[in-house]
């Protein structure tokens, strides 16, 4: 006589009541949504073997829940499973230093030391172009991806390329919507808040790590955050965001440049005939900016820039805003990007106070040199902190080498070719 396959749900619910316990005493439990375990148990969803181990320990099943998850047969539960997403990009070979950020981004994880899960942490990365922010996000997703074991969403959305297009929430929920199993047809018709509640509930008892690069502002990210406990969401931005800050809740990590032992380890990686790294002056001059050191190390640069005396308004130096690669990913185009961005008050502040000031500066010292009031002043200054083109705090600013030179070029008082002086 054959024997009937015991159902994980209703096998779940028995033991449940046993034991006294509400659906939503459960979820509490093995922190999973009510409404998940409402599916499961009325076999609406399949169980992963996670969740069957969980119930398990929850209700003191001694492991009988887990052999009726696993004695369905294998195709049904693949059927049943949404599709494992592993999106990061690749990320340096050379990649060194920044344990510290690490560390940090560790530390926000929604896993604790017992195992259990605490929401779903939104981290804000941000930091000036060139800086490393994708990278350093990239380095640690990929070692931290076995604790996301539903996989890795990753999204470009384009926010600060010169001449670019930012991608909408919309676009980026299609995307990832169509990536995690959904048909087109399912999708059609569905504005940005339908598909974002679509988004979230497939999401629901899920653990997934979801990357947003290059972003904005809170509106190409509010539509993207998951609810369920266990996600979480890393945003890399050259704006500081304080509304994704106060409204969202996140979390802020801010790169800064390297440190000066993190550049000669960098230089050591990059730069074979050590030309840099018997020069230390020069990774001053490049601001310790990653990018900067690469492009410095890998070009082909005229002697002259490496024996004459390195200051940011040199033409040698300056010729380093071409280099890169490509149009994409020089340095000015970089560069550009977060230029562009700007209102035409703040561009203008930028190129003025780039070429009339030196060293740390009061707001009412621009005031005075753009010809303007100081709470005037003092927004216009926020703006360019909050894309990183200065630094300000405490009522003081002051340009990084980097972006002094930017300024001094997008003010046409240099040409790379001829240095310093009138075009």
């Amino acid at each position: 006589m054959s024997v009937e396959p015991v159902e994980f749900g209703p096998a779940l619910r028995t033991l449940r009541s046993s034991q006294g316990l509400s659906l939503g005493d459960l979820a509490r439990l093995v922190n999973y949504s009510k409404s998940h375990l409402s599916r499961v148990e009325n076999g609406k969803k399949q169980p992963t073997s996670d969740l069957a181990r969980h119930c398990d320990v929850a209700l003191g099943g001694e492991g009988s829940l887990v052999r009726i998850a696993m004695s369905v047969p294998r195709r049904v539960r693949q059927a049943m499973a949404a599709p494992t997403v592993r999106q990061l990009p690749r990320s340096v070979t050379d990649f060194v230093g920044r344990v510290d950020l690490l560390r940090q981004l560790d530390g926000m994880c929604p896993e604790t030391s017992d195992g259990r899960y605490r929401g779903s942490p939104l981290v804000l990365v941000d930091g000036p172009a060139g800086i490393g922010k994708t990278e350093t996000v990239l380095r640690w997703g990929h070692v931290a991806a076995e604790r996301f074991r539903d996989g890795t969403l990753f999204a470009d959305l384009n926010g600060f390329r010169q001449g670019g297009s930012a991608l909408t929430a919309e676009q980026v929920l299609r995307r990832f919507l169509h990536d995690l199993g959904e048909s087109g047809a399912a999708l059609n018709g569905r504005d940005a808040q339908q598909l974002g509640v679509r988004f979230r509930s497939l999401l629901t008892g899920k653990r997934m790590l979801i990357v947003l690069d290059n972003t904005t502002g809170p509106e190409q990210v509010r539509p993207l955050l998951p609810a369920s406990p266990g996600c979480m969401t890393v945003v890399t931005s050259r704006s500081r965001m304080p509304g994704l800050l106060a409204r969202d809740g996140a979390l802020r990590v801010q790169v800064p440049p390297m440190d000066p032992e993190e550049s000669l380890e960098l230089l050591a990686t990059l730069d074979p005939e050590g030309r840099l790294a018997r020069r230390p002056e020069y990774l001053d001059a490049c601001g310790h900016v990653p990018l900067l050191i690469r492009i410095a190390s890998r070009r082909n640069m005229n002697p002259e820039f490496y024996d004459s005396p390195c200051r940011w308004e040199s033409a040698a130096m300056l010729r380093l805003f071409s280099m890169g690669g490509d149009d994409s990913t020089s340095l000015r185009s970089l560069l550009s990007g977060s230029y562009e961005v700007l209102t035409d008050e703040a561009t203008r502040a930028f190129r003025l106070l780039g070429t009339r000031t030196e060293g740390w500066c009061t707001a009412r010292d621009a005031a005075r040199h753009l010809d303007t009031g100081q709470s005037a002043a003092e927004e216009l200054l926020s703006e360019l902190a909050d894309l990183h083109l200065i630094q300000y705090r405490d009522g003081w600013f002051s340009f990084d080498p980097l972006h002094r030179a930017f300024a001094i070029e997008r003010a046409g008082a240099v040409r790379p070719d001829r240095g310093v002086g009138p075009v």
